[in-house]
């Protein structure tokens, strides 16, 4: 890991309300060395009206339910180079001419880069977590769903933060599909190495191990 010297650019602080280390993740064709991926969190309550819709009953039609949104993310260094640019620029057959080249590159601090998306509900009269969507973007995915150990990370320590933020819930649910994958039954076996298992039609769903 690189020694993370200078600034960090974070993005929107007033909307993202809180940060958090997670793991540490080696992505193809991404970084040659293991990244540390963070997450970054809003969360906000609304106001909701249930309806035929809703991927799992849910027994108060209306009330407040809680929305939290999560963008896991790495941080890239800020690189700004110098160019020197040729009196005379080269020309080679078959190619654009060259006006320079680069004769210096200094890092200043480091920005958080988005790699992926997650979203989620807490209905606290139902104490159902429904947690919409999980993912990296498809650059950091090369891999089957059920043998990517960086994609079961991530939704595990999203899982992790929903419950300490929402001790009192019970079940956790969530769609029984999502286009990221190249096949409903790929999808479902990934939710299946997560713990969850058919919880109503469209759904998939687990209870909150005991502590």
């Amino acid at each position: 890991m690189p020694t993370m010297k200078g600034q960090i650019d974070t993005v929107e602080d007033e909307f993202w309300t809180e940060r958090l280390p997670f793991f540490t993740a080696q992505f193809p064709s991404y970084y040659r060395k293991p990244q540390q991926v963070h997450g970054r969190f809003h969360t906000s309550e609304e106001q909701y009206e249930a309806s035929r819709l809703e991927i799992i009953p849910i027994s108060e039609k209306k009330g407040i339910r809680t929305y939290v949104m999560m963008h896991p993310y790495v941080l890239e260094p800020k690189l700004t180079f110098t160019v020197g640019l040729y009196t005379n620029p080269k020309h080679y057959a078959n190619q654009e001419s060259p006006i320079g080249e680069v004769i210096s590159s200094n890092q200043e601090g480091f920005r958080e880069a988005q790699v992926g998306n997650a979203q989620a509900w807490y209905y606290p009269a139902d104490k159902t977590i429904v947690l919409w969507e999980c993912f990296f973007d498809e650059r950091f995915r090369k891999r089957p769903l059920p043998e990517d150990a960086p994609m079961q990370n991530l939704w595990q320590s999203f899982e992790h933060y929903l419950l300490k933020q929402f001790p009192q819930a019970s079940t956790l649910a969530t769609p029984f599909n999502d286009p990221i994958a190249e096949s409903i039954d790929e999808y479902q076996a990934f939710l299946k190495t997560l713990g969850y298992s058919p919880l109503v039609q469209g759904a998939f769903g687990k209870r909150k191990s005991a502590a």
